[in-house]
């Protein structure tokens, strides 16, 4: 029986092959608040807004925007949302000299430098496979990270980190998706007080707690409706909805339509 395999909270990048560092892709998909060891790099093709560390940012059409290592951030739900995504491997940056995680990046980059150097990657992601494309790829990265570590970063002081018990808790809260969950238990398991956790959780994301597991319950119901064969009260269970009707409710204000309306 196929179980919910939430894709929202730590993200651990595998990425095995050395001369593919990275993973390039275009997004117009709502992406929950996650972290990852991993740099990430966004192009964006459209205005919008990005949540990063507590702050949400208003983003423009060829704007650059920077997540840095192990940094709580989202793209939150807007009707138009598309940008060209990169992720580039922390060892990959290491075995060049280059160390992200000690630096704090300027979330939003309005610099057409910048833009260009990421277009540039786009670029050679896009070309047709030839005998020194994985070599080029790699290059137009490390001068877009480069640039940006030299004219958009500053030492990391430690004075932005934060996020430990939130953190915790998404990962709680993923691997327990199909259960029932009660936010005391959760704060219990990131050894907070109740009312402590609550306030951090929707500084640190944005959402109530129990907004946050609806939308990831929700997301992860879409994937099973559009990937499986079962039914929709399967799912509504598998996903840790008691009552079908209230599955039902809770996932049309989270996608815009009815689990039965994904089948149709």
């Amino acid at each position: 029986m196929e179980t919910a395999m939430p894709a929202h909270h730590y993200e651990p990048h595998i990425m095995p092959n050395p001369s593919k560092p990275y993973y390039f892709h275009w997004h117009n998909r709502y992406a929950l608040p996650h972290w990852h060891e991993n740099i990430e790099i966004l192009y964006m093709c459209c205005d919008h807004t990005v949540r990063n560390e507590r702050e949400e940012y208003p983003v423009k059409a060829g704007d650059v925007v920077v997540f840095g290592s192990n940094t709580i951030h989202a793209v939150p739900s807007t009707a138009d949302r598309f940008y060209d995504c990169l992720i580039v491997s922390g060892r990959f940056l290491a075995d060049n000299d280059i160390h992200p995680s000690h630096l704090r990046f300027e979330c939003v980059v309005r610099d057409e430098r910048a833009a260009d150097l990421f277009r540039a990657v786009t670029d050679e992601v896009r070309q047709e496979e030839h005998p020194f494309k994985a070599a080029a790829v790699k290059a137009a990265i490390l001068a877009l990270v480069v640039y940006l570590c030299r004219h958009h970063s500053a030492p990391d002081d430690g004075s932005g980190a934060h996020g430990d018990a939130v953190k915790s808790a998404i990962g709680y809260i993923t691997d327990h998706l199909s259960e029932p969950m009660r936010i005391d238990e959760i704060a219990e398991y990131a050894k907070v007080s109740k009312y402590y956790f609550c306030r951090e959780f929707h500084r640190e994301t944005g959402f109530t707690v129990i907004r946050y597991i609806n939308n990831l319950r929700c997301r992860e119901a879409e994937r099973l409706l559009r990937g499986s064969e079962h039914t929709v009260g399967e799912i509504s269970r598998m996903c840790g909805f008691e009552n079908l009707s209230y599955f039902t409710r809770t996932f049309r204000s989270v996608v815009g339509c009815t689990p039965s309306e994904i089948r149709m």
